[in-house]
Order: structure tokens, then sequence, then C-alpha cells
């Protein structure tokens, strides 16, 4: 079962079946313009294949500007 941990609201929830990045993305209704998803040390890009047994982390993406 895939471990998914949302670093933004702090919750954890599991997926039960296979997926891509983006679907998982879509099916949480996250924008994955405002999202990194991290498996252990490495971001994983949105065509990418969840396997059920990982663990992911989805963090916010935080930019700022220069004043």
């Amino acid at each position: 079962m895939l471990s998914v941990y949302n670093a933004q609201t702090g919750t954890r929830g599991h997926v039960t079946y296979r997926r891509k990045v983006h679907r998982l993305l879509k099916d949480l209704g996250l924008d994955p313009e405002t999202v990194l998803v991290i498996q252990g040390e490495q971001l994983l890009t949105q065509d990418e294949t969840l396997s059920p047994d990982i663990e992911v982390e989805i963090r916010p993406v935080i930019s700022g500007g220069s004043t």
C-alpha cells in the first residue's frame, strides 16, 4: 500500500493501487504546480509511476521574489 504524507496539512493517507504522480495529485485535489512529491531524497516527476510499497511526501512549493 502506498503511504502518502502531506507536509502542508500534516496528514497521512494510504493508496491501494498503482498510479502516476500526476494522477495521485489529481485524486488528492492538489495542483501539481504548487507541490513537490518526494520519495526519500529523490524528487519525483509527474510521469513517474508510484509503487504500492513506498512512502512519498508531498511538500508545498514556496517561492519568493526579490525586492
